[in-house]
């Protein structure tokens, strides 16, 4: 797997190699040279097989450098909102507010409910997803908790006449 800077030290692959000769012991090399750091993609690997009189065969195979590791990510704390006059709010983009990662590449940040969707008064979870240029993800998730603090109206009639009956 890869480092935190996202590379590969390269083991010695020459003792996975089969090699023979018909008078004297053989010698593997590799190139590139174990221990030597590569980045992600394809990389060749060519091990030659040396006798004793100096006769070489050579033989090749790719080493292939994925990215595995998952992006961090942490959110804020719960938010807090407050619903318009048609009691609702509208969720605002919580994305910068997330602290997000990778060891290999930029990190996309997204939310869940999106942007701009509306909610009504009470408690709504979003979902944050950093995702890596790999499209390895890592999510967290907050509240946001959606209050009405609009003191309702009222009107009332004019004043009223009213007459006592017979009895008073």
């Amino acid at each position: 797997s890869v480092d935190a800077n996202c590379n590969f030290t390269l083991p010695d692959y020459s003792s996975l190699a089969t090699a023979a000769d018909n008078c004297s012991d053989v010698t593997v090399s590799q190139v590139p040279a174990p221990g030597t750091v590569v980045d992600l993609g394809s990389t060749t690997i060519v091990l030659t097989a040396t006798d004793g009189t100096s006769n070489t065969a050579t033989c090749t195979f790719d080493v292939l450098v994925s990215d595995t590791s998952s992006p961090t990510i942490s959110c804020p704390e719960d938010q807090e909102g407050l619903v318009d006059t048609s009691c609702n709010f509208t969720l605002p983009d919580y994305t910068s507010l997330a602290t997000a990662a990778d060891n290999c590449s930029d990190v996309t940040v997204t939310q869940l409910p999106a942007p701009g969707t509306v909610v009504e008064a009470g408690t709504t979870t979003i979902v944050l997803t950093a995702t890596d240029g790999a499209s390895n993800t890592a999510t967290c998730n907050f509240d946001v908790l959606v209050s009405d603090n609009i003191n309702p109206t009222i009107s009332c009639p004019e004043d009223q006449e009213e007459s006592v009956d017979a009895s008073c």
